[in-house]
């Protein structure tokens, strides 16, 4: 597929001289950084390499995550 970063396991795929050094994903326009997790997590949103765009397919969580009660 053109255009589209390939789905790559943790650790294989980014082409980074520091794998996976520095991870983002984009959650409603906003753009979040999220470092790999412990355990799998549920998540409707791709991670990606900063530096080469490969896409993480491993468990992340969100860096400085607060919520605010409504």
């Amino acid at each position: 597929m053109t255009g589209e970063p390939s789905v790559s396991a943790p650790g294989q795929g980014c082409t980074c001289p520091h794998p996976w050094h520095s991870l983002t994903t984009v959650i409603e326009g906003i753009t979040h950084g999220v470092v790999p997790a412990p355990a799998h997590t549920p998540a409707l949103y791709l991670a990606h390499c900063t530096g080469c765009g490969a896409l993480y397919t491993g468990p992340w969580k969100r860096l400085n995550s607060f919520f605010h009660a409504a």
